[in-house]
């Protein structure tokens, strides 16, 4: 194609143009021609050469062809990179490297430490400092008196107690209380056969052994002396020979320790003389001053004492007999605990405190294994501190007020038509209560109440006949359950439109109480009062404060039912009383006990009030004997 186009430009030139080019043409197909001759006679000679050298020349030069064909053209020198693309290289391939470390450690750091559920962690190498432990914190046993005052003495050996016994008895104390001294050694309180020792003191064989050796030892400054004396709890018998026995060398066998207190010579009479202090207690003692110093010592059912004046040994036989029922004090209260099982916290509250009765909110429920276990657990401590089962109690109504909600047997008051139906609901509830470790049940609600009325809806919206005969058998369907019962609540919130939980109520009469005198036919164990103000009985007090209320009650219902408080931590009753009045004036208009759930007042500052005011005398000690006798005698028939 490209021969035929020349020979077509060829011809459309001019003539002289024309032979111009064919010469130049012929030319370049001349040289042609030559460069192709050359090369054949080049390859002719070569051809010749090679027949002429040796067979071995041949291979080498044949190898060196080879080598030449198969060796790849140099490469082409590289271009420097500029300066700014060569930084930006370095600083990816920097980065690339960090991040495979970070890759790598994460890994590892993942691979050492166990998921959630997989179990714990490495224990630490036996290298490894480990911060340095406190020793558990001592408790000193109970005190057996009340005491104004405690100070405790650290000693290293025994040789230094009679000397700082003697520093405490030269300090000036207040006349007529108790100072308790607490022996600390070795980082433990010592009990009553260390303390003896200390003063090299001769015990009779035996008598040791019928006393517990944690004792409670006192300074009693009485007419400007200070004058020791020890309690201690009995826990054998025939103390009173082994000491009557002691008497003819007690006075030789003591010296250290008399001569420690200031004893200077020998006894003014040198035999023990008896006194009566009460009816049913006597003590002997042995003087050795005027001034109210000797050697006292007493027997009594529970305890031994030992003092060394006569003023110190009479407050101590008192003080013994206040301690014991003010450890039974707590006996009268039913309480809010907080959470689901017994804490160091409920634990401390019932040590302190020693209450009769648990009130089990919402807050403390969550399924039958966790109640089962939480009733148990505060059993177990009742029995433990004080000797005596706890009322575990509930509001168990059915219907709205259902604190346990996992019950099958939930019926509402108002959906209760006949006796028969109350009988089998109350059994039926009671065998599930006490299957849980609920031994009361704070219900049924007898107030006569109409539709409008805050308590309406869990009431059983009857007539008062019909309300009463409900009442009475659903009771002793609970009876045959063996649950105790609490009817409430006396005479009734019955008019009343608002929540008298958050506002104390005045009314001007009492209500209808015909439904309360029926439901007693079945004996249910206690009645609930009200916190409302009837003006017709107390024109300033409400029912639960007011003796005249009270007795309004004990007149219509009779004086075997224990009467019980409506919840008294409610910050409406502080708006008109003091907190001690809100617990101590129940208590004086004779109510037996009182509910004080923690709600809106803590329980412990309830109680502490309350035990404040019976210290300082403020509670006539045979009204409350008579009330925790009344509620011992209810628990010893659970």
């Amino acid at each position: 194609m490209n021969q035929e186009a020349n020979q077509k430009d060829n011809q459309e030139l001019p003539e002289e143009e024309r032979l111009k080019f064919l010469k130049r043409e012929e030319v370049q197909t001349m040289e042609k021609d030559i460069a192709r001759l050359r090369e054949g006679e080049a390859q002719k000679e070569r051809e010749r050469i090679t027949e002429l050298k040796p067979e071995e020349e041949v291979k080498v030069e044949k190898a060196k062809e080879i080598e030449r064909e198969e060796t790849p053209p140099p490469l082409m020198p590289k271009v420097p990179e500029k300066p700014k693309a060569l930084a930006l290289k370095k600083i990816l391939i920097r980065t690339l490297i960090i991040g495979v470390l970070f890759l790598i450690l994460g890994y590892l750091v993942w691979s050492f430490i166990p998921m959630e559920g997989e179990g714990p962690a490495e224990e630490p190498s036996q290298t490894e400092e480990k911060p340095e432990e406190k020793p558990p914190e001592v408790t000193p046993p109970s005190s057996l008196i009340t005491v104004q005052k405690t100070e405790t003495l650290e000693i290293a050996s025994l040789e230094e107690l009679p000397n700082s016994l003697a520093q405490v008895l030269e300090k000036e104390l207040e006349n007529n209380t108790f100072n308790r001294i607490l022996i600390k050694k070795d980082g433990v309180f010592l009990g009553l056969e260390e303390f003896l020792e200390g003063f090299e003191v001769k015990i009779p064989e035996g008598l040791l052994s019928k006393l517990e050796n944690d004792f409670t030892l006192f300074v009693y400054p009485s007419e400007g002396f200070n004058r020791l004396g020890f309690v201690a709890k009995i826990q054998g018998e025939d103390l009173v020979g082994l000491m009557s026995a002691w008497e003819e060398s007690l006075e030789q066998d003591t010296e250290k320790l008399l001569t420690a207190l200031g004893k200077e010579g020998p006894a003014l009479v040198p035999y023990f003389k008896s006194t009566n202090f009460t009816n049913e207690t006597n003590f002997r003692f042995l003087t050795f001053s005027k001034q109210d110093f000797g050697i006292c010592y007493a027997v009594t059912d529970n305890y031994f004492f030992f003092a060394t004046s006569f003023a110190g040994m009479r407050a101590a036989i008192r003080a013994t007999e206040l301690k014991e029922l003010e450890n039974k004090l707590g006996q009268l209260f039913i309480i809010g605990i907080e959470g689901k099982e017994v804490t160091s916290e409920i634990k401390e509250l019932f040590r302190k405190y020693h209450p009769g009765g648990i009130l089990l909110l919402s807050k403390n429920i969550e399924s039958p294994v966790q109640l089962k276990e939480l009733t148990q657990d505060l059993q177990s401590l009742s029995l433990q501190e004080t000797g005596l089962p706890l009322f575990v109690a509930v509001d168990q109504e059915g219907g709205l007020i259902s604190r346990i909600e996992f019950l099958e047997e939930k019926t509402g008051q108002s959906e209760i038509e006949t006796p028969d139906q109350a009988l089998i609901i109350g059994k039926k509830r009671g065998e599930e209560l006490k299957e849980l470790g609920v031994n009361l049940n704070l219900a049924p609600l007898l107030d006569e109440i109409k539709e409008g009325d805050f308590l309406f809806n869990r009431s059983f919206q009857k007539t008062p006949v019909e309300t009463g005969s409900l009442a009475k058998s659903l009771i002793e369907g609970q009876k045959e359950a063996g649950i105790l019962t609490a009817i409430k609540h006396f005479p009734g919130y019955g008019g009343i439109d608002f929540n008298p939980e958050g506002k104390l109520a005045e009314k001007e009469t009492v209500p209808e109480i015909s439904q309360f005198k029926e439901a007693m036919e079945s004996n249910p164990e206690l009645v609930m009062t009200a916190n409302v103000i009837y003006k017709n009985l107390d024109e300033t007090l409400p029912f639960t404060f007011s003796s005249n209320a009270i007795l309004f009650l004990k007149n219509n219902l009779g004086g075997n039912v224990l009467i019980l408080s409506d919840d008294l931590a409610q910050n409406y009753l502080l708006e008109k009383f003091s907190l001690k009045d809100i617990l101590k004036k129940p208590i004086q208009a004779g109510v037996d006990l009182l509910i004080f759930s923690g709600w809106q007042i803590e329980v412990s500052k309830g109680l502490e009030e309350f035990f404040a005011s019976f210290r300082q005398g403020e509670l006539s000690e045979s009204q409350l004997e008579a009330a925790i006798s009344r509620i011992i005698q209810l628990k010893e028939n659970l």
